[in-house]
């Protein structure tokens, strides 16, 4: 009698870690050390760099994708690779930041693009979305405040974006903050 008893209490117990980790929010991997880019006021790389931030992201979970209900494309396209220049968010950490997206401006002239962007904290939780940028001239800045968004000094936040134009996807990705007074 003492075997069966023993076995259900650990299946029960087995079953319940499985239950709360399925409950748990898995949260945001910044990846090692601070898991962010440095960024200096101008925009210079200053410190240590994440290389996966600021770059195009090859593949999005559907949480990721949900992000972005508004859009018309396909969030799962080929990117338009040598579209763009640069891609940036500085300075970082900071308590203020500029995002600049800029597209290599050829002898045709500017080539315009769209942005849309969600700012998330480390539990996924949407902090901000902005409003959709048009870069008609092949850039486009938005400044942040983080005091004025209510975001906690020395906490990190991930800024999912999606560049496009009428031929479809751009590019698609995410980059680190950390807001520091």
């Amino acid at each position: 009698m003492r075997k069966p008893l023993l076995v259900a209490a650990l299946g029960l117990m087995l079953a319940a870690c499985h239950h709360q980790s399925d409950d748990a929010s898995p949260g945001l991997d910044f990846g090692a050390g601070d898991g962010i880019s440095y960024r200096d006021a101008s925009g210079m790389a200053n410190g240590t760099q994440d290389p996966t931030d600021w770059t195009a992201d090859a593949t999005w979970t559907a949480q990721e994708k949900a992000l972005f209900p508004e859009l018309s494309i396909s969030l799962d396209d080929t990117p338009q690779t040598g579209f763009l220049d640069r891609l940036t968010l500085y300075p970082n950490p900071a308590a203020g930041a500029t995002w600049a997206v800029v597209s290599k401006n050829g002898a045709s002239g500017p080539s315009p693009f769209s942005t849309a962007a969600v700012l998330v904290s480390r539990d996924f939780k949407e902090v901000l979305r902005l409003p959709h940028g048009y870069a008609g001239s092949g850039y486009y800045a938005t400044t942040f405040d983080y005091a004025k968004l209510g975001l906690t000094p020395g906490e990190r936040y991930r800024l999912y974006y999606v560049v496009f134009n009428n031929n479809g996807l751009i590019l698609k990705g995410h980059g680190d903050v950390r807001y520091d007074k």
